[in-house]
């Protein structure tokens, strides 16, 4: 799939490489087609789509083509903006959708560390027992297939709060606002989908079960 936007060139004057333009500023400079304005805002943000769809599809294969895609509905959508929202919000929706939709449609599921599971200030170590570090869990097989087994009990909606929440690192009111529910929800999606997980993998994390 081709990128349909202008080519890689900047756009920026020799002053202005002292400073980035945020991100309005550089959204008027696509829309007054200025050149390699629209990479600008590609390389700003293309290593947070390639995490958020890796994360969430557990495919690296899919990440070049679904950042294609979220560009590309970002380069189309331009002109429709509210320059009162938040840019990355809306980048971080639509990959977020494009992921969701993946997901449903696919019925893949991916692999992640337990690090996700870690809730402010609760560490595995509190549910009981010995428990050994992400990185051991996940070189153990057996445990490896418990984990992949506990998130296909995961909703896509639950899943990709917990990649924007716990790897991009997104409040939750950013979250709220890229996924366009309300706080609460947000809060709630991550407590049930932490919750469901605790119960699934407590007995894989205790010492020498």
């Amino acid at each position: 799939m081709k990128r349909n936007f202008p080519p890689p060139r900047s756009f920026f004057s020799v002053t202005d490489k002292q400073r980035a333009p945020d991100d309005w500023t550089v959204v008027q400079a696509v829309l007054a087609g200025k050149p390699g304005a629209f990479q600008t805002l590609v390389r700003r943000y293309e290593r947070q789509v390639a995490n958020i769809i890796y994360l969430s599809l557990g495919n690296r294969e899919d990440v070049e083509d679904l950042s294609q895609e979220v560009f590309l509905r970002l380069y189309q959508s331009l002109p429709r903006l509210n320059p009162q929202r938040s840019l990355f919000s809306w980048i971080y929706r639509i990959t977020a959708n494009l992921c969701i939709d993946e997901i449903r449609r696919r019925k893949i599921k991916r692999i992640l560390s337990l690090e996700f599971l870690i809730d402010e200030g609760r560490s595995l170590a509190e549910m009981g027992g010995r428990v050994h570090a992400p990185d051991r869990i996940l070189e153990d097989q057996e445990r490896r297939h418990a984990i992949v087994q506990a998130l296909q009990n995961l909703p896509a909606d639950h899943r990709i709060t917990i990649v924007l929440r716990e790897y991009e690192d997104l409040s939750y009111e950013e979250i709220a606002d890229a996924l366009q529910i309300s706080v609460p929800a947000v809060k709630s999606r991550l407590f049930r989908a932490r919750e469901r997980l605790r119960a699934l993998l407590e007995p894989h994390l205790r010492g020498g079960s």
